[in-house]
């Protein structure tokens, strides 16, 4: 193997060893080796390396190795200058290449209790809309919003609920909680979120949830699509869409993988 060669297997490895650590936590020689395929020697040649730059550190007592300081530094570095705005607009961008509809990111804001739209990717079509960013809206309207309460606590469910009023484009209500819990599961199951025309009339939204590094969900990322340029079988293309990119995003930002969806209901 020529000396590029070599240089492209070893970052290649010592990536790989590094995400396995992010991922999983302490390890062991043994169970590294077993989990990336490589020599034991190997192994431990890489975690020598790391271990010079403070990116990994080892447990004599246990015999084991766990993420060091200079990690710890390094990743708190980048969240310091990258937002998850930021992060989330080369996802949006992929998603309006893909369909050309207009893609937004929203962001729950827990205190409030409210979501906003926090970054889109317009749309080239002649007819799209113009969504306003940083506005206060309700999240039990909306695939934007609905994508997002279907994965919180079912306490915080509730107090939300209590809480909404009107849809904003059509005036409906919610009848009960229990109507509203048995639309929140369907979102589970699926994975996304389809409306028609809640928060802004004649639109169709799709959305599928984001989530952080906790698990927890922080927001959601869909498309906003007029109600006559989408005929029924679009509305499996484009959910798929926006759920690759949604959990790629989420990925992105250390969320657990396999992500939990659609299955797995969040619980107060």
């Amino acid at each position: 193997m020529s000396g590029k060669g070599e240089s492209l297997g070893t970052v290649q490895r010592v990536v790989e060893i590094l995400r396995h650590m992010a991922e999983r936590g302490e390890t062991t020689i043994k169970d590294l080796s077993a989990a990336l395929g490589l020599v034991p020697s190997t192994c431990h040649r890489m975690l020598d390396l790391l271990a010079r730059e403070g990116l990994v550190e080892r447990n004599a007592a246990r015999r084991s190795y766990r993420v060091g300081p200079e990690f710890f530094r390094l990743s708190a570095l980048v969240q310091t200058h990258l937002d998850v705005r930021s992060l989330a607009r080369p996802f949006l961008e992929q998603v309006v290449a893909a369909c050309d509809e207009t893609c937004v990111l929203s962001l729950y804001l827990p205190a409030e209790g409210h979501m906003v739209f926090a970054e889109k990717c317009d749309s080239s079509q002649l007819l799209r809309y113009q969504l306003a960013l940083n506005t206060p809206l309700p999240v039990a309207w909306g695939a934007s919003g609905r994508s997002i309460l279907a994965f919180l606590p079912e306490e915080e469910r509730r107090r939300l609920f209590e809480a909404t009023g009107a849809a904003p484009a059509t005036g409906q209500t919610v009848s009960s909680f229990a109507a509203l819990e048995a639309d929140l599961a369907e979102v589970r199951r699926r994975g996304y979120a389809l409306t028609h025309g809640q928060k802004i009339a004649g639109a169709v939204g799709i959305s599928a949830p984001v989530f952080d590094a906790r698990g927890a969900v922080i927001g959601s990322l869909g498309v906003t699509v007029p109600e006559q340029r989408i005929a029924e079988a679009d509305e499996a293309k484009l959910a798929a869409l926006v759920r690759s990119h949604a959990e790629a995003l989420s990925r992105a930002l250390g969320a657990p993988d396999p992500l939990a969806l659609p299955n797995q209901a969040r619980s107060a």
